[in-house]
């Protein structure tokens, strides 16, 4: 009959608990929640500078930039993403031109690590966004735009009454506008394997310009 003795069971058992407070350990130590909330009364402008993720922008009431930002990494080289979870932090700079820069850069040249970014600014302020690599949603903010993605995917909602004009180009990839009417209509192709699309008939005061060098680039108009 198997037989163990207390002293055995109790080494069998403590070792557990170490093997289970190191694994939870080492997840917490995986994660990073960054959040931000910077009063951009005086800004005619906010300009936002993201290196890498899955980016969601809102426009809101009031005065304020708010931002929270989640890294959780994943499987491969835990200590090298730890080390850039760690130092992942928001640079600013403020006056009539509010910069807000999501640091380090060098994020994205890791690919174990997924990013969740949201981010609620002001509805009635000019906007520049630039992501390096990921996917952008912007909504509701204003029509007054310029928005631009290295590598992936920008998907942008505003309100047609806003706008004079607006600009969509893809380098390389596909560009599409979604119509107030909920026609969809495609971008022009230019030597195959990117795509442009401009239109200068709006009654509204605002320019907006999507770009992406690889990926798509859609504007939809409510």
């Amino acid at each position: 009959m198997f037989n163990m003795n207390r002293s055995a069971i109790m080494a069998i058992a403590l070792s557990a608990i170490a093997f289970f407070s190191s694994s939870f350990a080492s997840a917490v130590e995986g994660e990073k929640t960054v959040t931000l909330q910077e009063n951009v009364a005086q800004a005619e402008l906010i300009r936002l500078n993201i290196p890498a993720g899955d980016v969601e922008i809102m426009g809101t009431t009031g005065d304020s930039v708010t931002a929270v930002v989640t890294a959780v990494c994943q499987q491969g080289n835990y200590e090298r993403c730890y080390q850039l979870v760690k130092e992942m932090a928001w640079s600013k700079k403020t006056g009539t031109v509010t910069e807000l820069g999501l640091s380090p850069s060098s994020i994205t040249r890791y690919d174990n690590i997924t990013i969740k970014v949201k981010l609620g600014v002001p509805r009635d302020k000019k906007l520049d966004v630039n992501v390096s690599a990921g996917e952008l949603r912007i909504e509701g903010t204003s029509a007054c735009l310029n928005a631009e993605v290295n590598a992936g995917e920008a998907h942008i909602k505003l309100r047609e009454s806003q706008l004079a004009s607006f600009e969509l180009n893809a380098k390389v990839g596909d560009v599409k506008l979604v119509s107030s009417k909920g026609e969809t209509i495609e971008g022009e192709r230019s030597m195959l394997v990117g795509a442009h699309m401009e239109w200068s008939k709006g009654t509204g005061a605002c320019h907006a310009n999507v770009s992406v060098l690889a990926g798509e680039a859609q504007l939809i108009l409510n």
